[in-house]
């Protein structure tokens, strides 16, 4: 059998069905209208429901990402931490924060859930914020990341969200970042579509960046130039396939619907194990 490791999951909101039902709003709601993507379901999901998943669709093990649009990262983080207290042999996590509270304090939440409940990455989401990825506002957690030898996670492409821009979202913006942190490893959330070229050629030239390609079902990856991705397949079977993750966005997307698809692309075999867990497994000093 060959082993999986999904580097991005969302931690579930709920325990179980006898937590009360999450009620999204605002963008988050329009969002979920837009993308065509279940998002109200997708907060509602339990913690039962992603190990039942997991094992349903034999994901091993995956990254908790404190992904949060709309919540409190701080509880988010908690969770992540609980989750994996306890299911030790089934998750790591990485944080979240919001530097819309200021700048100190992102970076001591940041410092928080690394050293003391053991977090090993953090996750950003700048179009949330209003903020593009190279903000200076960021820099310090940036710092932080690479002091603590943890890689931050970014958004890179497109949202569906009427009230923030998608040029948020554009790799080009990572460059300068690495240039300032070369030492900082960075993964590019949702592979950077529709500016696909773009974040290739970021990876071309920093070796420290990765991408994952949650949220995006396989088969549309694979449909050659009708979807905008073939830059993605031709770099993934040569020169970058060490440095592509497999990811899901559960619960966005099933986990079985994703690895069904992956395994049809057409990527070489030695290659598909790499991206299902070894790429991960080296990125994040993973003893698997």
């Amino acid at each position: 059998m060959v082993k999986i490791l999904d580097f991005r999951v969302r931690v579930p909101r709920r325990d179980s069905d006898k937590d009360p039902r999450i009620e999204i709003s605002g963008f988050m709601k329009v969002y979920s209208e837009r993308s065509g993507l279940n998002i109200a379901e997708g907060y509602n999901a339990t913690s039962e429901e992603l190990i039942r998943e997991m094992d349903e669709a034999e994901v091993t093990k995956a990254v908790l990402h404190a992904e949060y649009e709309f919540e409190n990262p701080h509880s988010l983080n908690d969770r992540v931490s609980k989750m994996i207290d306890k299911y030790p042999d089934r998750f790591v996590g990485f944080a979240s924060v919001d530097p819309r509270e200021g700048v100190i304090q992102a970076v001591h939440e940041l410092k928080r859930a690394v050293e003391d409940m053991h977090l090993i990455g953090l996750n950003l989401q700048p179009f949330v914020y209003d903020m593009y990825p190279n903000d200076k506002k960021l820099y310090p957690l940036y710092a932080k990341c690479v002091e603590l030898e943890v890689p931050v996670a970014i958004h890179c492409g497109i949202n569906y969200s009427p009230f923030h821009t998608i040029d948020y979202d554009r790799p080009i913006y990572l460059d300068e970042i690495l240039c300032d942190f070369p030492d900082l490893k960075l993964v590019a959330l949702h592979a950077g579509w529709p500016w696909v070229g773009e974040l290739i050629a970021i990876m071309r030239k920093h070796p420290n960046v990765y991408l994952e390609f949650g949220g995006i079902a396989p088969k549309y990856i694979g449909m050659g130039g009708k979807a905008g991705w073939d830059p993605l397949l031709q770099f993934a079977n040569s020169l970058l396939q060490d440095r592509v993750l497999f990811g899901t966005d559960w619960p966005i997307i099933s986990f079985k619907r994703v690895v069904e698809e992956f395994k049809e692309l057409p990527l070489k075999e030695k290659v598909k194990e790499k991206i299902l867990y070894r790429n991960t497994v080296r990125l994040l000093g993973l003893k698997w």
